[in-house]
């Protein structure tokens, strides 16, 4: 899909008044040509030819409005559609399942909502100015149909030649180019995001690091390479254009008078035009290229979205059904519970279930089990966070479907140990400020952050005080239930006690219900029921 089929699909009222400054600056600047070459051949010593620099001026004018409006109006048109793009995207994004963007990768989600949408717009303004140029050589061609009928058919069968050579030659080779370019800027940016995510992994293991460096440097090798084919044949095209241009010019200058009966003056017009035409034509075979590439981003984007559509569910919502929220609950129950992560092939990884819970409102359950025994795949089944590939989740007697899961997943605060700080409390309307400095001084966190304006003014903390933060967090949400992925583990004994002993019971008896993912069994005492895992079941 090119530009002009992205502006038809994305503006709902298509506003043809910049198509028509263009036409009309295209007009005038090839009638300023005509003015030129008439003046010039009209010029005396002493002699102010008034008549045409009207003329000149009045075409002038024209011109620099008419193209200064199209590409205003072209930059504000497609950064609105680009804006319009992008936030209908990331809606699709948060209303797709937590499995469904994993499977998809953070780095193509980023790439394409920010380097491909960057890519478009910044592709508008040059391809509407090479548009004005192909405009303006058109307006010239006419010109010269006045001065030479063969010369216009040379004109005519030279460009048509050129353009279709681009267009349905060169485009083909660009855009296998570009597929391969576009996969290795993923890999390269995958590669970039382990370096910082794991840059403690890296740091403390030099082997590891210089292993790891040397894949990096051979991905942006592959694609220095692959850039590089690509401006060669960038180049290749470039310098097809100047030959053909002064192939033209021989053609004007040598084949012309002797095969016509044109004149030394007509032929010095046809070259003035020519060489007048020559940078708006070098413009609209440069900009080529950018229109295959935003081209190719525009497709990057659909696509993306596409395959996000196929995710989403369509049926019924909870509101269409006048279903409200759920405030509180008394039973919930894990039915045959079974999930298994896949591989690309669909092929099964690991397999949590069969799993029978039964979880009663204001009970403390620890879920306890090795590293890899499923414990956090449940956690994200029983909020969830995912769907299980068979049995069912029962709230009060009643099966989840479709519309009544997103009023279910409402139930829950969770802190993942892979968990993300916001530096807003976004969804609390009015925090209770006492409350907030209350939760600040039982954390110590009083004196390195606060709350302005629903604001932390400052996140930049410890992984302690991070997670600390968050159930700070967590706690002003005031949900029903309290899931704590392992909250403990970055934390010294005062929390640790703090936490087991004096937090989870308090959540408790004020009527929350808490699952807390655990390893520390001397705290086990405290909870209600602790259940054990292994290879994906309960074991006691």
């Amino acid at each position: 899909m090119d530009l002009i089929q992205f502006y038809k699909k994305e503006n709902e009222a298509p506003d043809l008044v910049p198509a028509i400054m263009v036409i009309a600056a295209s007009i005038a600047q090839g009638l300023l040509l005509a003015v030129i070459i008439q003046a010039a051949s009209m010029v005396a010593p002493g002699n102010l030819n008034f008549q045409y620099l009207l003329k000149y001026m009045f075409l002038f004018v024209i011109f620099m409005y008419g193209k200064t409006y199209a590409l205003r109006s072209t930059s504000a048109v497609i950064s609105r559609l680009i804006e319009k793009v992008k936030l209908r995207i990331t809606d699709k994004i948060r209303k797709s399942s937590l499995l469904d963007i994993e499977r998809m990768g953070n780095e193509r989600i980023y790439s394409q909502l920010t380097n491909d949408t960057g890519q478009i717009t910044e592709s508008a303004l040059l391809i509407m100015n090479s548009f004005q140029s192909c405009m303006m050589v058109c307006i010239c061609a006419i010109y010269i149909l006045f001065i030479s009928q063969l010369a216009f058919l040379i004109s005519i069968v030279s460009f048509v030649f050129v353009f279709v050579l681009y267009i349905f030659v060169f485009r083909k080779s660009y855009d296998e180019e570009l597929d391969k370019t576009f996969q290795k800027d993923l890999s390269t940016m995958e590669m970039l995001n382990q370096i910082l995510l794991g840059f403690k992994e890296l740091k403390l293991n030099q082997a590891m690091s210089d292993d790891h460096f040397q894949h990096y440097q051979k991905v942006l090798e592959d694609t220095r390479w692959l850039k590089t084919k690509t401006g060669y044949k960038y180049v290749v095209h470039i310098m097809f254009s100047q030959v053909f241009y002064y192939a033209f010019f021989a053609i004007i200058l040598f084949v012309l008078p002797a095969v016509s009966g044109a004149t030394s003056n007509d032929v010095i017009k046809i070259i003035a035009t020519g060489m007048f035409i020559m940078s708006p034509f070098n413009m609209f075979v440069g900009t080529i290229p950018l229109y295959i590439k935003s081209s190719k981003a525009i497709d990057n984007v659909y696509q993306l979205e596409k395959e996000l559509d196929n995710h989403i569910k369509t049926g019924p919502t909870a509101s269409d059904l006048g279903l409200r929220k759920i405030h509180s609950f008394k039973t919930i129950e894990l039915k045959d519970l079974n999930f298994s992560h896949r591989d690309i092939n669909g092929s099964a990884l690991f397999t949590v279930g069969s799993i029978n819970l039964k979880i009663n409102a204001g009970e403390l359950i620890f879920i306890a089990g090795g590293n890899g025994s499923g414990k956090t795949t449940l956690m994200k089944l029983l909020c969830g966070l995912y769907e299980p590939d068979s049995g069912s989740i029962i709230l009060d007697g009643n099966s989840l479907e479709d519309a009544t899961y997103p009023l279910y997943c409402d139930l829950f605060s969770v802190i993942m140990s892979d968990f993300y700080l916001f530096d807003r409390l976004y969804g609390i309307e009015k925090p209770d400020k006492s409350l907030i400095k209350l939760l600040l001084k039982q954390m110590k966190l009083d004196k390195k952050t606060d709350v302005i304006d629903s604001c932390f003014t400052n996140t930049h903390l410890s992984t302690g005080q991070r997670k600390r933060l968050a159930l700070v967090t967590a706690i002003l949400q005031n949900k029903p239930i309290y899931i704590f992925d392992e909250w403990a583990a970055d934390q010294d004994m005062t929390f640790r006690d703090f936490y087991y002993e004096t937090l989870l019971t308090e959540l408790t008896n004020s009527g929350k219900t808490v699952i807390a993912v655990s390893h520390d069994d001397r705290y086990y005492h405290v909870a209600d029921r602790v259940i054990k895992m292994e290879f994906g079941q309960f074991i006691s």
